[in-house]
């Protein structure tokens, strides 16, 4: 949902190590043009995917509540937000978690396939740009305890949010969260359950005062972990949350692990 009261975010502006970045890669295309990484059949168009492919992705339409990003019939906000609302303050969560979108993310999520990121970050730095939403501080990422981190290689959230950092010129702080423990898959309990398997399980590691943070991650499903997390980043003084996702299960999907 768009903010009135801000000017938007917007592209920062071409210095001379971007600009000489940006024509080598362009002259490496001209001369070895990459192809589609979904179709493996057409030229890339746009962020690794050819105009079929991007233009193919689950882009959800309807409108969305603007607390959670939950599809609706009119603009407004969903039942469950107007009950209880999250501590986040608003999200983006431009594309359905269906094919070709769920292939995508668990290529990247559990076989590290790196390239995968570029078209992710690309579609939701578009979605904040075209809602205009405010400016942030700084971003930051959904973590992984050290266990898990180590199995499976990298933190998908952070790397998505690297691309997005770069692409908007907003600092990003990887460091700023910890997860102290591991928790269950949220999308198989209870609602009481949740809240008990991921009370304390994160710790922000400085003071926020009075600053908009960004919370990054790569799937939206129940909320509660980013609910959790926004809590204890205004509990570190943080005077505004918002939460950018790639994707928005549907009420009723459950993911796998």
């Amino acid at each position: 949902m768009a903010h009135p009261f801000s000017s938007g975010i917007q592209i920062p502006p071409l210095n001379w190590e971007n600009f000489i970045r940006m024509a080598g890669r362009t002259a490496l295309q001209w001369m070895t043009p990459p192809y589609c990484l979904l179709c493996h059949d057409q030229p890339e168009s746009r962020n690794g995917l050819c105009h079929d492919c991007w233009h193919g992705l689950p882009f959800i339409r309807d409108p969305q509540c603007q607390y959670c990003a939950r599809a609706l019939s009119r603009p407004g906000i969903c039942g469950q937000c107007q009950q209880r609302r999250p501590a986040y303050d608003s999200t983006i969560a431009p594309l359905a978690y269906e094919d070709p979108v769920n292939e995508m993310l668990c290529a990247l999520k559990y076989r590290q396939h790196l390239s995968f990121a570029r078209p992710i970050a690309s579609v939701m730095v578009d979605a904040a740009i075209t809602q205009r939403q405010k400016r942030p501080d700084k971003l930051c990422a959904v973590p992984m305890t050290s266990r898990a981190l180590r199995k499976r290689g990298l933190n998908q959230s952070v790397f998505i949010a690297r691309f997005i950092s770069r692409a908007l010129g907003i600092p990003l702080c990887a460091s700023l969260l910890k997860k102290t423990r591991h928790t269950d898959q949220q999308s198989g309990l209870s609602a009481k359950h949740r809240q008990s398997n991921l009370a304390g399980a994160f710790l922000c590691r400085r003071r926020l005062d009075g600053q908009h943070v960004v919370l990054i991650d790569d799937i939206l499903t129940t909320g509660a972990t980013a609910n959790e997390i926004s809590k204890i980043l205004k509990t570190a003084g943080a005077a505004r949350v918002d939460l950018w996702a790639c994707a928005r299960t549907h009420p009723q999907h459950k993911l796998l692990n």
